[in-house]
């Protein structure tokens, strides 16, 4: 995912997604530790903001953790099957 939204990035004003982490970490601190180590640089959705979070945990429950779930602008899911997301993904960055 990293590479992927490097890619994304370097689109500039013609990037095609946005990555957006829905933290379930219980601390800040757990998060910052997660952030810094997996080397992800897109926003974050803490776990007390649950009007957020809600929506966006309800779409596609798969029962593991990272989930992943492809949405349209309007907010409706694409899928949430993690290796056609990622194909998904590839094919908007051109990798």
């Amino acid at each position: 995912m990293v590479s992927l939204n490097k890619k994304n990035n370097e689109l500039g004003k013609k990037k095609k997604f946005q990555l957006v982490l829905v933290d379930y970490d219980r601390t800040k601190e757990s998060l910052a530790k997660y952030l810094k180590s997996s080397k992800m640089n897109w926003p974050a959705i803490k776990l007390d903001q649950m009007k957020s979070v809600k929506k966006l945990t309800s779409l596609g429950e798969t029962g593991f953790i990272p989930n992943v779930v492809l949405l349209k602008p309007d907010g409706s899911m694409v899928s949430n099957n993690k290796e056609e997301v990622i194909k998904k993904l590839e094919k908007y960055t051109g990798s």
